[in-house]
């Protein structure tokens, strides 16, 4: 495999995106080293396939472009007569100008982009259909603006600036400075030598701000650098300079609305990139020019007497000089910090000792007052241990006189039942005696009852012991078999665990029962349903075994659904209000849960679990 790899001809390999960034100015300017930095970075993070730069530098701003065109034309048609190119990239107005003139010999079917021109010689150039960019946006206005609002005795506004195509934004500084006209007069020293420059800056009132833009050469066609120019006219100025360019900050400009040329840098590069990414030129089009920063410099603006206050909210300020408190606030404030505590823990020494005193002096009154407050402590334990078993004593006795309601009204039927037998002619003696034997173990089962529901009162567990859940629901029905044929009522059982036993105490799970099916049968007795059957189902769920009773009666009012299971709330006459209360008390003590839920049929679903015996 490595061997067929590297055998594997250089045709197969991707071929390269190519971005050709052509530059009217020299490449070495700190502007464009900036722009150009910023650019390649975004473009190469940004680009889904490999990107190849080319550089090509027309420097036209320094010489003559008359001189260059024809010889620059057939050298670029030379370099890249077999090179095919993506993007063109021109930078400045002179660029995009020679690129529309010459792409098409020199770099057919590529997409032409620019940067660099602004608002005003965009529309001079009137660029070809297809040409996409981000023109500058030169904030002269605000910058003289923000002039004026540092300095606002200024009267005069001396312009500085080159001669020829490099130069072209007077005319937005003429409209700025035309707006401005009543109160303003506009000096313009622009052509200059460099000598004459210097000695026009010189020799300015107080009352005046220079505006600056850039110098590439001078009138006899010496080329200059702009920044080496500012640096100079900074030094022999008689009044702030201010600019539009951030690669002039820090070198004499005193403040200005600036866009930064990394930010235009990365601006461009997502441009471009998205068409080295396949996007249709037609959606990118000329953009909206990028918005300007205001920024000052610190140390010109204690110069020429101006309060950094003055400036408008967010503004950059730049090189300020740290005072002592700035570089050294840390050490300061440790120094005071140590100061400070140690006064404070003198002080807080001193207090401590004058509280010291006032608490030896109120010790004794305090133990005069806790002696009595414990002896008024003892004297209301005692009270509420008294309230608290009257209070027991009156739930036992109420839960007491609900529960055993039940097996007496079971022992009446039988008395009755018996009563019946022994007046006909011919009384059964066997079916007497089972009745009797009834009586007696309903008799046996009210006294369980007092000795379990005493233990529910005192707080006692219930005995849990493995119990097969349908014979205890048969058990249950047999009981109310009396009552449910005088009531005129139908209980059935589903069961869908009939071997599942779970851990249970069989009277008190038969309380619960017997509770919720009497609640049943009296909902239907109270009315004239069609249904008249009480449902109990018997489901395993998960660990658990959950127990329904389900009646097509009456219900439970919205309104009362929160209170069922609290004591003393009855929704009948003659009602305590104490069986859902104590139904509840007994399914949790067994570590399950009550609860109800409306049948969506009409009537009631109660529902209780029980956890299955795990032998």
């Amino acid at each position: 495999m490595p061997l067929s790899l590297s055998a594997r001809p250089a045709d197969s390999l991707p071929e390269p995106r190519r971005v050709v960034i052509l530059n009217a100015t020299d490449p070495y300017l700190p502007a464009f080293v900036t722009f150009d930095g910023a650019l390649r970075a975004t473009i190469k993070a940004r680009s889904r396939e490999p990107v190849d730069f080319f550089s090509e530098t027309l420097d036209m701003h320094r010489f003559p472009r008359e001189l260059l065109d024809d010889d620059v034309v057939a050298l670029l048609e030379k370099k890249y007569r077999r090179l095919k190119v993506d993007v063109v990239l021109a930078v400045t107005p002179i660029a995009l100008d020679f690129a529309q003139r010459h792409h098409q010999d020199i770099w057919p079917g590529a997409t032409l982009v620019f940067e660099g021109i602004s608002v005003r010689s965009l529309t001079r150039l009137a660029p070809e259909s297809g040409v996409q960019g981000i023109p500058y946006g030169l904030a002269f206005a605000r910058t003289l603006d923000l002039a004026l609002r540092l300095k606002p005795d200024t009267r005069l506004i001396a312009v500085v600036s080159g001669s020829g195509p490099c130069c072209d934004y007077l005319d937005d500084i003429k409209d700025a400075l035309q707006r401005r006209a009543q109160h303003l007069e506009a000096r313009y020293l622009v052509g200059l030598s460099l000598e004459d420059t210097l000695a026009g800056v010189a020799g300015l009132p107080e009352n005046a701000v220079v505006l600056f833009t850039a110098i590439f050469r001078d009138p006899t066609g010496r080329p200059l650098m702009p920044r080496q120019v500012l640096e100079q006219l900074a030094e022999q100025s008689s009044a702030p300079i201010f600019g539009v360019y951030g690669s002039q900050m820090g070198h004499g400009l005193t403040a200005g609305w600036i866009v930064p040329f990394d930010v235009q840098g990365r601006a461009i590069g997502v441009l471009v990139a998205r068409l080295l990414n396949g996007a249709d030129p037609a959606t990118i089009g000329i953009q909206p020019p990028l918005a300007s920063l205001c920024m000052a410099d610190w140390r010109w603006l204690r110069r020429w007497g101006i309060d950094p206050k003055r400036l408008p909210e967010g503004c950059e300020l730049r090189f300020r000089d740290r005072s002592f408190w700035e570089q050294y606030y840390r050490q300061l404030l440790l120094v005071l910090a140590v100061v400070f505590a140690q006064a404070a823990l003198i002080l807080f020494l001193l207090m401590q000792r004058r509280r010291l005193h006032k608490a030896q002096q109120a010790l004794s009154a305090e133990c005069e007052r806790r002696a009595e407050s414990e002896d008024f402590a003892a004297r209301l334990r005692t009270r509420l241990e008294r309230f608290t078993k009257e209070r027991s004593l009156g739930v036992m006795a109420a839960t007491i006189a609900h529960e055993i309601n039940q097996p007496l009204i079971a022992i009446q039927n039988y008395a009755q039942a018996a009563k019946r037998r022994l007046q006909s002619d011919a009384p059964d003696k066997t079916k007497l005696v089972e009745l009797f034997t009834k009586i007696d173990g309903q008799s046996q089962r009210a006294g369980a009852i007092t000795q379990r529901v005493r233990s529910l009162v005192n707080d006692d567990g219930p005995r849990l012991q493995p119990v097969a859940v349908e014979p205890l629901i048969d058990a249950v029905m047999n009981l109310l078999e009396p009552e449910r044929r005088r009531l005129g009522c139908a209980i059935r059982s589903e069961h869908q665990a009939r071997d599942v036993k779970v851990m249970a105490d069989s009277l008190q799970v038969q309380l619960v029962l017997v509770n919720l099916l009497q609640n049943a049968m009296q909902s239907l007795a109270a009315g004239a349903y069609d249904n008249r059957s009480i449902l109990i189902e018997v489901r395993p769920v998960g660990d658990f075994i959950q127990v329904s009773v389900i009646d097509w009666g009456g219900g439970v009012p919205p309104e009362r659904a929160e209170e069922i299971f609290e004591q003393f709330s009855s929704g009948r006459t003659g009602g305590m209000g104490l069986g859902l209360a104590v139904a509840r008390a007994i399914v949790e003590a067994h570590g399950g849960q009550l609860w109800f839920a409306p049948n969506p049929a009409g009537g009631a679903i109660f529902r209780f679990t029980l956890r299955v015996f795990r032998p």
